[in-house]
């Protein structure tokens, strides 16, 4: 009986979260979750910070504050671990009657993510666009409001909401999933994961190992797989972290999915330092190995709980979408500086100053935008719930 899976017990029901949404704030159960948000938040704007300022910044450490984060793709490993804290909260919101639970998930998921990302667009308009001189069409910038525009073939004013149409796609298959009643099924999710998987990892094996691939999907394709495989495995993990971890198939699954890309990405490393340089390689499997491993050590293991990483947590989508509109800004000061004064500071100073001010901006976007977003939507979602519920 060690094999059977209670399915009922799967992915009881948690606040509903993405990215930012802080589990701190009812109950302290989670608050290593938020700690892992604040991480990956600040891998990716220590990748992108790192970037821009290298070739103004004073050499010697400089590159090695670049170079480890280039070489290891910080900012993926950063978004990977984000998706797999998408699948471990984001399905688990979605309980109750089938109906009412979806319109009360999509009305909170809508104010929790729309709000703040359409106050991004004018400000990320004015700092990664019209401040460097670079036009776009009205009918680009009406296409973003929508957050599928890259589906629809129009470039995203900043380039990291591609992150967010990948969430959508998610949260429509967990609404599909829950109204089918396969969102609760341990088999169900795990199917999932290894047919994304294996849709991604089967034309990239056969093409290494010069064998034709059975089908070829686009790469936008093949990558929207992969990272739904991500968030179908964080699902995975919740199952199994709920059931108190009273399952050994659910175990074996979980951890050995994580093994699984751990040891593929050392056996790409292997490969690029052993036989042959393969950068495509290394930067692909690399990144991917070390998210979705160090997603699970800090979810499972290292549960950091500090109130500073915590908080950080809690406003992460504040300064995911809005470390560009204070990065851009300060880079372009610096570039146009006529002293000089600006010039050839060490890279880790233009990278606190910028994080200085993102916290400042993503405090203010948080407190004055998404709470009040928030508190919206879930007023908006009872109304509706109980307008819906029989009497």
């Amino acid at each position: 009986m060690i094999f059977k899976i209670p399915v009922g017990l799967c992915m009881v029901r948690a606040p509903s979260l993405f990215l930012v949404a802080s589990m701190s704030q009812s109950s302290s159960r989670y608050a290593h979750i938020d700690s892992l948000r604040a991480i990956a938040a600040l891998l990716v704007v220590w990748m992108h910070t790192s970037e821009v300022f290298v070739k103004v910044a004073a050499p010697g450490i400089s590159n090695s504050l670049f170079g480890m984060a280039h070489t290891l793709d910080f900012g993926r490993i950063g978004v990977v671990a984000f998706f797999a804290v998408s699948g471990f909260v984001i399905p688990s919101s979605l309980s109750g009657d089938r109906l009412s639970g979806s319109l009360s998930f999509a009305i909170k998921r809508f104010f929790r993510l729309y709000p703040l990302y359409w106050l991004s667009i004018p400000f990320g308009l004015l700092t990664t666009w019209y401040l460097w001189g670079k036009e776009v069409s009205l009918q680009t910038i009406l296409w973003n409001l929508t957050m599928v525009q890259e589906a629809a073939g129009f470039v995203s004013i900043q380039g990291l909401y591609w992150t967010l149409q990948t969430e959508l796609v998610f949260y429509g298959l967990c609404v599909l999933l829950f109204l089918s009643g396969g969102l609760r099924s341990p088999l169900v999710l795990a199917a999932l994961v290894f047919v994304c998987h294996a849709t991604f990892l089967m034309p990239q094996v056969l093409g290494f190992l010069g064998l034709p691939a059975p089908f070829e999907l686009s790469p936008v394709m093949n990558f929207l797989l992969l990272h739904l495989g991500i968030m179908f495995w964080g699902a995975l993990y919740r199952c199994w972290h709920d059931l108190e971890k009273g399952s050994l198939f659910l175990a074996v699954l979980v951890f050995g999915f994580a093994l699984g890309w751990l040891s593929l990405a050392g056996l790409v490393v292997a490969y690029d330092r052993m036989i042959e340089p393969n950068e495509g390689l290394f930067r692909l499997y690399v990144p991917y190995g070390l998210g979705i491993f160090g997603f699970l050590v800090l979810a499972q293991w290292v549960r950091l709980r500090g109130r500073l990483l915590v908080w950080l947590g809690t406003i992460s989508y504040s300064i995911y979408l809005f470390h560009p509109v204070v990065m851009y800004p300060l880079l372009w000061l610096v570039k146009h500086d006529a002293t000089g004064l600006l010039r050839g500071w060490p890279l880790w100073l233009y990278m606190v100053v910028t994080l200085a001010g993102v916290v400042v901006v993503s405090a203010l976007t948080y407190r004055w935008v998404e709470q009040p977003a928030m508190r919206l939507g879930s007023g908006l979602a009872r109304k509706r719930a109980a307008a819906l519920t029989p009497a």
